[in-house]
């Protein structure tokens, strides 16, 4: 803290007497001005607790250089006692609405005018304080928001590979999905912080599959209609799993778990939606999942061509999937498949049934 008090006064014989008084009594640093158009410049330079002004002074008077202070300063945080030879009530009502926190009238009493100058010294003490303490405050907070952020963003990786642990997909799988989510909602001109969001809970899609027994999550042929039935029924549950908290990012991870088996042409699950009532999160995230389930080794199948893929999803434009996020999936292909490349798993990525039927891409055989 500087511990400075400024003393503005056209009288050199007042200054000196303050001055002396506050040095031998109070001990704190005492800067003077006897011009009051320096004052603004003095307070710009310098950090003061406190300003003692003259009312009567050449060029400008006390209620005007209040004014002018009382434009960047607080009451709070710099307190202004105001001295004056005037008694009238008009004086003093001025200086109170222009800013002065308090009066010390002409002749000054010395014991006065220390008990007034370490009062509002108080004040500024307080207001310093609590500054200092809202500023530690909000250290602490934005700490423990980046605490929670991270382990939030570790609670949905976690919940991201239990949702497929059991069919052995891999890490790397909903990382993909994640950042082929990412480039559709930017290419589309999402906010960025949406973007994000959707980038870190569109691995979520499948968490509920963990509500799917094993004998037909693992089942290594084609499901029968009943089983296809019960393996719908992830949708829904994931979505459940996910709801229920007031987290817009868990809030985002529930509609893509229980929107990205919807079709454009409302021949999806599990609410038969069709074209925009299916939320946009979902759509996206519908892409991404099939692009990668397309060019990704299967045990029932190989990895489709790029081309192949490409060709595939702009067929089904307007059908399974929203035709301004295909044209976005085109324009961007590049994008994906640098992701593709760099993110690739060496091993099988999923050696059970996927969540789809026969007219679905995933149980069509290339060639």
């Amino acid at each position: 803290m500087p511990n400075k008090i400024l003393i503005c006064d056209d009288s050199v014989t007042n200054l000196f007497v303050i001055t002396k008084l506050i040095e031998t009594e109070i001990s704190r640093e005492v800067s003077v001005l006897t011009d009051p158009r320096e004052v603004m410049n003095s307070l710009a330079s310098e950090e003061y607790d406190l300003l003692l002004l003259d009312y009567e002074m050449p060029y400008l008077n006390g209620i005007d250089v209040m004014e002018l202070v009382r434009k960047k300063y607080s009451q709070h945080e710099l307190p202004i006692l105001f001295i004056t030879g005037a008694h009238d009530v008009e004086t003093r009502n001025r200086a109170l609405s222009r800013g002065a926190n308090d009066f010390v009238h002409k002749p000054i009493d010395q014991v006065e005018i220390i008990l007034r100058i370490n009062n509002l010294l108080a004040i500024t003490h307080s207001f310093k304080l609590q500054k200092n303490l809202n500023h530690e405050l909000e250290l602490r907070v934005e700490k423990r928001t980046q605490e929670i952020n991270s382990f939030t963003d570790n609670l949905i990786d976690r919940l991201a590979i239990a949702g497929e642990m059991k069919d052995n997909d891999t890490a790397k799988h909903t990382f993909r999905v994640g950042e082929y989510s990412r480039i559709l909602a930017s290419g589309i001109g999402l906010p960025d912080d949406l973007v994000n969001m959707i980038k870190k809970t569109a691995p979520l899609h499948d968490v509920g599959k963990i509500s799917i027994s094993d004998h037909i999550l693992l089942k290594p042929g084609k499901l029968t209609e009943a089983e296809f039935e019960i393996m719908k029924t992830h949708a829904l549950a994931g979505e459940t799993l996910l709801a229920g908290d007031s987290s817009f990012l868990l809030k985002i991870a529930s509609t893509i778990a229980g929107s990205h088996h919807e079709k454009w042409d409302g021949s999806g699950y599990p609410r038969g939606l069709a074209g925009e009532s299916i939320p946009i999160e979902g759509r996206i995230v519908a892409i991404a999942d099939v692009f990668d389930a397309l060019v990704t080794k299967r045990p029932y199948k190989e990895p489709w061509p790029v081309k192949d893929a490409l060709d595939y999803i702009a067929e089904q434009s307007g059908k399974y999937f929203d035709p301004e996020l295909v044209a976005v999936f085109l324009s961007r292909a590049d994008e994906f498949i640098h992701v593709m490349i760099n993110a690739n798993d060496e091993c099988e990525i999923d050696q059970s049934n996927d969540s789809y039927n026969d007219s679905d891409i995933l149980f069509i055989k290339h060639g």
